[in-house]
């Protein structure tokens, strides 16, 4: 594919300045699938040999710029901010075209991408009358604030080679990081804010019935076992409990059975991202609520802090993790082992978090060799104070599937264990091979 991908690219240098090109066209000549022609003319528009017009469509460009700097593409969003392919895995590597919000009238939306010089970059709430539209006319999208894309949705995107993410964040909040992205701004990751990070929270009022809390049952229950309650103003009034709430008839209202008695996590919009993670691991919490003025304002789950450690800046390989050495390899069981000296450092905690994560990484990448991404983790802090010294880290997958795995790691030596993650992993590409050996 690689060659078949160079001779395109030769073939599209090869055409007259001003030629019209088009998938279609490109793949009758060239006897390629539609696909490939699309990847083709995608990378030869970074590359700078084409270019997409309004009205004339894509063109052969005058020449080709020399040591001309490459476009940014969607491959490397997905991994400065972790968003989640839903669909158009093939496509990642097209550049980032102008963003468009897709939060006012179709009419706005429709006049937003006639206007646009090349094709945009959709940011959709839950839209469905904008992500059908988008999706129909082959437009890059991602789907904020976790909205749910339909099965017929990412039929239409594929079908139109369009590449569908999934963040959740909102569409604001996702537009301000990629303008400081494409400013070149670089935020310190010790200052970087949870509102930049926050999704959406989940909550109820206090005179909301317990069938609310069925209807929002599945996505709380699968993050923690309590839920925010509210008043009138949105203060945090108290917390719901998922076992006093799933037992309790469906008429019962909220105000009878929250507690008022601590069990929530609040902190403020301004606490730093590595703060907050820190306070997470140690008080062995999965979600926190986030206030402004004392309101609800959004709300931080672990696979939040994950994405935060992975995507950010601060899980990248310190001088612990770096240090990882492989003294046992089991393929049949899917077991590494790993000695790593880690220092006595102020934040323990996030040097043992990083250390896990990128020893299941490394054991991911070797054993199935494919890049992975952490979707999502659940870390315990057994005895953090006292984890200094030359300790040993293993690493075990302890479910496999062609789309991704599971993985239990654990920081230890002879006397203790100190902590633990199991993550969720998932494979780029179109799955991966069944490594030899290794038990599903």
């Amino acid at each position: 594919m690689a060659d078949k991908q160079e001779q395109l690219i030769n073939y599209i240098e090869s055409l007259p300045s001003g030629e019209r090109l088009s998938v279609r066209n490109l793949a009758r000549d060239m006897d390629v699938s539609d696909g490939t022609a699309y990847k083709a003319i995608k990378r030869a528009e970074i590359l700078g040999l084409v270019e997409t017009r309004p009205k004339s469509g894509t063109v052969r460009t005058a020449h080709r710029p020399g040591g001309a700097r490459k476009a940014a593409t969607l491959s490397s969003l997905i991994e400065n901010l972790g968003l989640t392919i839903l669909e158009g895995a093939d496509y990642a590597d097209t550049p980032i075209g102008p963003v468009i919000l897709g939060d006012g009238s179709l009419e706005q939306f429709e006049h937003s991408v006639a206007e646009a010089e090349s094709a945009p970059l959709c940011l959709v709430g839950d839209r469905p009358e904008i992500l059908h539209e988008a999706a129909s006319r082959g437009l890059n999208i991602i789907a904020t604030n976790g909205t749910l894309v339909n099965q017929v949705q990412l039929a239409i995107a594929a079908e139109n080679h369009a590449c569908v993410l999934s963040s959740e964040q909102d569409s604001l909040t996702l537009l301000d990081l990629l303008r400081a992205g494409a400013s070149g701004e670089c935020r310190q990751t010790r200052d970087d804010k949870v509102s930049n990070w926050m999704r959406m929270p989940l909550y109820l009022y206090y005179n909301d019935i317990v069938a609310d809390w069925h209807r929002l049952f599945r996505p709380i229950f699968s993050m923690c076992s309590r839920c925010a309650v509210v008043d009138d103003d949105l203060n945090i009034c108290g917390t719901v409990d998922a076992i006093n709430a799933l037992a309790a008839t469906p008429s019962r209202k909220i105000s009878s059975l929250y507690s008022a008695e601590g069990g929530c996590f609040v902190t403020d919009e301004n606490t730093s991202m590595q703060d907050l993670a820190d306070r997470m691991i140690t008080e062995g919490s999965a979600t926190a609520y986030i206030t402004r003025d004392k309101m609800l304002y959004g709300m931080i789950t672990s696979n939040d802090v994950l994405r935060y450690y992975q995507y950010n800046g601060a899980g990248k390989a310190p001088s612990p993790a770096a240090g990882l050495q492989v003294i046992d390899r089991d393929r049949q069981a899917g077991r590494n082992v790993y000695t790593v000296d880690i220092p006595e450092a102020e934040n323990r905690s996030d040097t043992l978090f990083t250390v896990l994560v990128m020893a299941v990484r490394q054991h991911c990448e070797e054993l199935f060799g494919k890049k992975c991404m952490l979707e999502s983790g659940t870390f315990y802090a057994l005895n953090i104070d006292g984890a200094s010294g030359e300790l040993m880290v293993s690493s075990e997958i302890i479910n496999n599937t062609l789309a991704g795995c599971t993985a239990e790691a654990e920081i230890y030596n002879d006397a203790e264990n100190y902590a633990r993650c199991i993550f969720i992993v998932s494979f780029s590409g179109d799955g991966a091979a069944n490594p030899k050996g290794v038990q599903n």
